[in-house]
C-alpha cells in the first residue's frame, strides 16, 4: 500500500464517522464521535502538510499544480476553523447540526478534490514507489498529531 491508496481508505472512514454523527440521536454520542473525527482529521491534515505536501510541492513543475496544492492546504485551514466552531458549540444547541453540516460540506469537497484532481497530479510528479516510502512517516506523524489533539480536546 502507498500513501495515495491509504488516503482514500482514511477518507472512507471519515465519511462513515460523519454519517454516524448525523444519525446520532443523543448529544453525548454525537459529541464523542465528533471529537474522534476532529482528532483524526487534525492528525491527517497535519501529517499531510508535514510529510506529503512539501515533497509534492517541491517536485511540481506547473504553476497550476502548485496552486492546487496550496488550495488543499487552505482547505485544511478552513476545515480546522469550522471544527473549532462546532467544538465550541454544545451538541444540544439548535445550531450544532447546521454548523456540522457546513463542516461536512467543506470536508466532502476537499476529499473529493484530493482524491481526483490532486491525486491525478500527484501521480505525475512523484513515482509510485515514493508514495510507498512516504506512508510510514505519514502514519507516524498522523498518530503523533492525533494523540496531541485528543489530549487537547478532553
Amino acid at each position: 500500500m502507498n500513501y495515495l491508496e491509504h488516503n482514500k481508505e482514511e477518507h472512507a472512514e471519515f465519511k462513515k464517522i460523519m454519517e454516524e454523527i448525523e444519525k446520532a440521536e443523543d448529544g453525548r454520542t454525537k459529541r464523542a464521535r465528533f471529537i474522534e473525527l476532529y482528532a483524526s482529521l487534525y492528525g491527517h491534515h497535519e501529517a499531510e502538510e508535514e510529510v506529503i505536501y512539501p515533497e509534492i510541492m517541491e517536485a511540481i513543475k506547473k504553476v497550476e499544480d502548485l496552486e492546487l496544492s496550496r488550495e488543499m492546504v487552505e482547505e485544511h485551514h478552513l476545515a480546522m476553523y469550522q471544527f473549532q466552531v462546532v467544538y465550541e458549540t454544545s451538541a444540544s444547541d439548535e445550531t450544532w447540526d447546521a454548523k456540522f453540516s457546513v463542516l461536512k460540506e467543506v470536508l466532502e469537497h476537499h476529499m473529493e478534490e484530493e482524491e481526483t484532481n490532486f491525486t491525478e497530479m500527484a501521480q505525475k510528479v512523484l513515482p509510485k514507489e515514493r508514495y510507498r516510502e512516504l506512508l510510514e512517516p505519514f502514519e507516524a506523524a498522523l498518530e503523533k498529531y492525533k494523540e496531541e489533539k485528543k489530549k487537547e480536546l478532553q
